[in-house]
């Protein structure tokens, strides 16, 4: 039930704790059973996608996840120890680093 876009909760993991939504009331909704959360829409403003990155580390059982590329929301989830929660792998740029 997620709207399509890169931020989604992964179907059957959720605990109903409520976290996400108090993070991110705008972007979180219930299913009509409410047994399951999921993303009603996909953040579109600066503001929204810092609550969409609050919401995915306050998931008490990491049901949140991320799906995109954005090199700036991969390191900040990864900063937060959420790299694991975070669909594509942060990318080195430039060149390696010399071995000794």
């Amino acid at each position: 039930m997620n709207a399509p876009g890169d931020f989604y909760v992964e179907d059957g993991r959720c605990i109903t704790c409520g976290a996400p939504h108090d993070a991110a009331p705008a972007l979180m909704a219930w299913t009509d059973d409410n047994s399951h959360c999921f993303f009603r829409r996909q953040p579109s403003t600066k503001e929204e996608v810092e609550q969409a990155i609050q919401a995915v580390r306050c998931s008490e059982v990491c049901a949140l996840r991320y799906a995109g590329n954005d090199p700036d929301i991969l390191r900040r989830l990864k900063e937060a120890g959420m790299g694991d929660q975070c669909d594509a792998t942060l990318k080195k740029s430039g060149p390696a680093a010399p071995s000794a």
